[in-house]
């Protein structure tokens, strides 16, 4: 199973920080260097927050995912049903609807 992470080609370093939660480094963590990170709350559509990680040589460095495990492909998104389902639904609306009205309406001019 693939992890969906959005723009995953700006990111060097991506790891799983807890349930739920994926950060991703924009360079590979090393001792005695500040990274930047952002970090993605899959289970929140994908809501991100930015910061910035100092690692010292007392640090544990994150062990990075292989990339093979990556992808940026939207249909692995884990709220990628609730999509399908709004898109239906506005197709729907905004689509079918008024189609049957304008249907209906040039039926009783002819």
């Amino acid at each position: 199973m693939k992890i969906y992470v959005p723009d995953l080609e700006n990111y060097e370093c991506v790891y799983v920080r807890g349930e739920g939660v994926i950060r991703a480094y924009k360079e590979r963590p090393q001792n005695n260097r500040t990274v930047d990170y952002r970090d993605y709350y899959i289970d929140s559509n994908y809501i991100f927050v930015d910061g910035e990680q100092s690692f010292s040589q007392y640090i544990t460095l994150p062990v990075c995912l292989d990339e093979s495990n990556l992808t940026n492909e939207v249909y692995y998104r884990n709220d990628f049903d609730s999509i399908l389902v709004i898109f239906i639904c506005l197709c729907l609306i905004f689509f079918y609807f008024p189609l049957k009205i304008f249907l209906r309406l040039f039926r009783r001019f002819n």
